[in-house]
C-alpha cells in the first residue's frame, strides 16, 4: 500500500511540474520572433479570458482616469459600461470596441508592429517600434498592465491600462448603475 501511495504522490508531483513548465512567460527571457509569438499568445489568452469571465480595465492618461466594465452575460449592446472616475459622472453603456485588450490584439496583428522589436524579461514584454513603446506586464499568462507611450496613444503622455479578469462586487454595482449615453444635440 505504501508503494501505491508513494507512486501516486510521484505522479502528482510530475504532473504539477509539467503543467507549471507550460507557462508562456514565467521565468523566461525571450527576444525576436519567440517573444513576438509569446506576446501574441498572452494577448490572445487575455482576450479569451476577458470574453469568458468579463472584467475591468482602468485607464489612466495624464491626470484622467476611466474604468471600463465588461459583462459577457449582459444583453448584446449592454455588455460594456464606462465611467469617468475623476468627475464621478454616472456610468454609461459603451461599445465593445472600447475594450483595450481587444484593440491590443488588433494592433499586434497590424503592419505597425511588423518591424517592432519584441523582448520578454521578468514577465514583462517590451515592444519597441519607430515611434512607440509598449510594455505588457503579465501574470499567469494574462496581461495585467499595459503601458503605451508614443504616437500609438495620440497624446504625449503614457497611457496605462490595468486589467482584471472576472467581475468583482464593486464592478457589478458600477455596471448596474449605467445609463444610456446622452445624445448629442
Amino acid at each position: 500500500m505504501s508503494k501505491r501511495f508513494i507512486g501516486a504522490t510521484m505522479v502528482a508531483l510530475l504532473i504539477t511540474a509539467v503543467l507549471s513548465a507550460c507557462s508562456i512567460t514565467d521565468h523566461k527571457n525571450l527576444s525576436g520572433n519567440a517573444a513576438r509569438n509569446a506576446a501574441v499568445a498572452v494577448v490572445a489568452n487575455s482576450v479569451k479570458e476577458f470574453k469568458a469571465k468579463g472584467g475591468t480595465e482602468t485607464l489612466s492618461v495624464a491626470d484622467k482616469e476611466f474604468v471600463l466594465v465588461y459583462d459577457p452575460s449582459a444583453p448584446e449592446g449592454k455588455q460594456v459600461v464606462t465611467a469617468n472616475l475623476g468627475d464621478k459622472t454616472t456610468p454609461t453603456f459603451d461599445e465593445a470596441k472600447s475594450i483595450s485588450i481587444n484593440a491590443l490584439k488588433k494592433l499586434l496583428d497590424s503592419k505597425t508592429f511588423a518591424d517592432a522589436e519584441f523582448k520578454l524579461s521578468d514577465n514583462i514584454f517590451k515592444i519597441t517600434g519607430t515611434d512607440f513603446t509598449i510594455e505588457l506586464h503579465t501574470k499567469n499568462d494574462l496581461v495585467i498592465t499595459s503601458v503605451i507611450s508614443g504616437k500609438a496613444t495620440g497624446v504625449n503622455v503614457p497611457q496605462i491600462v490595468v486589467s482584471s479578469y472576472g467581475l468583482s462586487e464593486e464592478a457589478k454595482k458600477l455596471f448596474d448603475s449605467a445609463v444610456e449615453p446622452a445624445t448629442a444635440q
